[in-house]
């Protein structure tokens, strides 16, 4: 059984991609076992649509982040995103957003994944059903 600390240090100590600074994020629960991780975003005012709500897109970003470290804590490796399906529940405002990520089922190449995304106000504003590739270890 992993703790929190150590998934925590687990992602802490990856390598960053570039675009990581543009959803900066705080492990707040996660099981590796199960596959499931709870994060929160900062605010990210420049992810701001003509509504003053994140925009579609960024919202995806943020869930693709989401479901890979579900990924990760679960197989302990980084899984390329093959395909991601997006609803749009509710606007999603601008603020604090809370993302929950879970491995629904992992193959032994392919995992199928899935995230929601809660806006600042606390309601659910996105949800994602994902496929991602894994290797062979």
């Amino acid at each position: 059984m992993n703790t929190l600390d150590e998934i925590r240090d687990w992602i802490a100590g990856q390598p960053q991609p570039v675009c990581a600074a543009l959803t900066p994020f705080e492990v707040l629960d996660a099981d590796a076992e199960s596959g499931f991780i709870k994060l929160e975003f900062a605010p990210q005012p420049a992810f701001s649509n003509h509504f003053g709500n994140i925009q579609g897109g960024f919202a995806v970003a943020m869930l693709d982040v989401v479901i890979s470290c579900a990924g990760f804590v679960k197989l302990r490796q980084w899984l390329p995103t093959v395909e991601i399906k997006c609803s749009f529940v509710a606007p999603a405002r601008i603020g604090v957003c809370i993302g929950e990520g879970s491995v629904v089922r992992a193959g032994r190449s392919v995992v199928f994944l899935e995230g929601k995304l809660w806006g600042a106000d606390g309601q659910l504003a996105a949800h994602a059903t994902a496929t991602a590739m894994a290797r062979a270890v």
